[in-house]
């Protein structure tokens, strides 16, 4: 074989080896890169709609929102304190969710505070119904008293207010939301769910949903 030709040969050899090299080089420089780039998708935030999670039959929809710290939730309560005392010990209760008002229903009826029910969690429209029919809305916190274990008998169906599966929450117009338990969850409960208005930022009770 002429030298020419050796010498040829001898040199796609070595550039075929570098460009192995080459490959390898990049496939580890890859393999390194790979989870950084993993890293660098999860610095989105990605949030969840609340409300939607555990329906039945909905679809969890995901919203990138950006650089992280640029979503508010408004169902998120700072400490999670959804009641303030004053130093005056008057009571500002806080309720961006079903649950919230659930928990202050509970807690007005076993501390037997007429007052702050009527005033914080009862609905105004509630509130006027009342006076329209000449009755004083504290009667509306006596029905509650004398059907407490039917209260509590939904509260255990639903423990995490709109948010339990099986639980359906949608709008009944009027600006009113209403989340009920259905299924086998129902069988036999008296209410089964709370009709609640937005009224000055917070949810308020409208009335219970019977069957």
């Amino acid at each position: 074989m002429p030298c020419s030709t050796r010498s040829n040969a001898g040199e796609r050899t070595r550039a075929r080896d570098r460009a192995r090299r080459g490959l390898a080089v990049l496939t580890r420089a890859a393999l390194v890169a790979w989870p950084l780039v993993i890293l660098a998708c999860e610095e989105k935030v990605v949030h969840y709609h609340p409300f939607l999670a555990g329906l039945p039959g909905a679809e969890t929809q995901a919203v990138t929102t950006g650089p992280r710290g640029e979503y508010f939730d408004p169902t998120i309560v700072p400490g999670n304190r959804i009641e303030e005392t004053k130093d005056d010990g008057s009571k500002t209760l806080i309720a961006k969710t079903g649950q919230h008002l659930m928990v202050h229903i509970f807690n007005c009826v076993a501390r037997d505070d007429a007052h702050t029910f009527v005033d914080q969690v009862l609905s105004e429209t509630t509130r006027q119904e009342y006076y329209a029919r000449g009755q004083d809305p504290a009667q509306a916190f006596e029905v509650l008293k004398e059907r407490k274990a039917e209260m509590v008998r939904l509260f255990r169906a639903m423990p995490s207010g709109e948010s339990t599966p099986g639980v359906i929450s949608r709008g009944v117009g009027g600006g009113v939301r209403r989340f009920v338990v259905t299924g086998k969850s129902a069988q036999g409960l008296d209410w089964i769910g709370i009709d609640m208005v937005m009224e000055k930022g917070n949810w308020r009770l409208r009335w219970f949903v019977s069957p």
